[in-house]
Formats: C-alpha cells, structure tokens, sequence
C-alpha cells in the first residue's frame, strides 16, 4: 500500500502540471504566444514552444499551423521574400525515452525541414538537430498515407540510422539565444 500511495502521489503532481500546460496552453494572453494552443503529448508541446521561441529570438516571425494541416508544426519566413515560407515538423524526445525512436512522422511539404529535440531530465534541451531530408527507405504507408518509420533521435550529423538526412547540430546556436538557460563562464 505505501508504494501506491507514493505512485499516486506522483499522479497527482503529474497532474498538476498536467493541468498547468492546459491552462497556458489555452491561454490568450499574447505573452504566451510561443505555447502551442493544442497538444495532448506534453513533451511535443515543450519541444514546440522552444523551436518557436528559438525562431522568434532569431528575428523571425513564426506561426503555428492548425490542427487540420499534417506534415509540418510551424510556419515562419526564413527570408526578406513576402511569401517565402519554410516549415518545421517538430519531434521531442526526453531523456526518459531510453531507444530516442520517434513516432511515426507524416510527410511534409518539401520545404519542411525537421527540427528534432532531445530534452533532458529536467525537459531543457540538451541537443537540437535540423534535418532536412530523410531514407527514403524508411517511407512507409500507413493508413493509405506516407510516413517515416523506424526514425530516432541523431547521434551525430553523419548518423545514417538515424533515418535522417542533412543533419546539422544547432545547439550552440540555440544556446546562444537563451543565455538564461545556458549561461557561459
């Protein structure tokens, strides 16, 4: 019985932020604009709302899709171009995911990049990868539509097993705009 009052009472905290996340994420205060209005998976909801911060430090103007569009999380104009777009399909994976394999991914417009995150612990980024393409063996159909399979979390830029194609880290990058988090010296 003491080993399921302490496992309940872990449900309860968990439930709390559970609600918590909700509550911002529901929120329409323009100060909570880089949280993700819907997500039931709260570790997709962290990892969104970095990569849309990220963006937005990084002088973008970033937007997130809606719950109809399948393929990509956010939108934002990588250049000066009016109409130029570029799309981000975000997956987080936290240290709690011991294999780093990531669900299923649907395919995307061919001007989405993916921004991969690995979450420590604590739910902070300990590494961000973009990829820009993907194995081409690793397409599977499911439910009559295209998706990647048996994907997980790059290692390196040259992680071939990854499933993953034009890797680049972007993690100091990613530092570098949240000094709050990652102070230097």
């Amino acid at each position: 019985m003491e080993h399921f009052n302490e496992f309940i009472g872990v449900v309860k905290k968990y439930s709390e932020a559970y609600r918590d996340f909700e509550k911002l994420q529901k929120s329409e205060a323009p100060e909570f604009d880089f949280i993700p209005k819907v997500g039931d998976q709260k570790t997709g909801v962290v990892g969104e709302a970095f990569v849309f911060e990220y963006l937005k430090r990084k002088g973008h103007s970033p937007e997130f899709g809606g719950t109809v569009q399948e393929g990509w999380d956010i939108k934002y104009t990588p250049t000066s171009v009016a109409g130029d777009f570029a799309y981000v399909q975000v997956k987080a994976v936290s240290a709690f995911a011991k294999t780093k394999k990531i669900n299923p991914i649907k395919l995307s417009p061919d001007n989405c990049e993916f921004c991969l995150i690995s979450l420590d612990e604590n739910l902070l980024p300990d590494d961000i990868w973009r990829a820009k393409g993907y194995n081409d063996s690793k397409i599977k159909i499911q439910d009559g539509k295209k998706v990647l399979t048996g994907i997980k979390m790059p290692q390196s830029t040259e992680d071939d097993s990854s499933g993953f194609t034009q890797i680049e880290n972007v993690f100091e990058d990613f530092k570098r705009h949240f000094p709050e988090l990652y102070p230097t010296g």
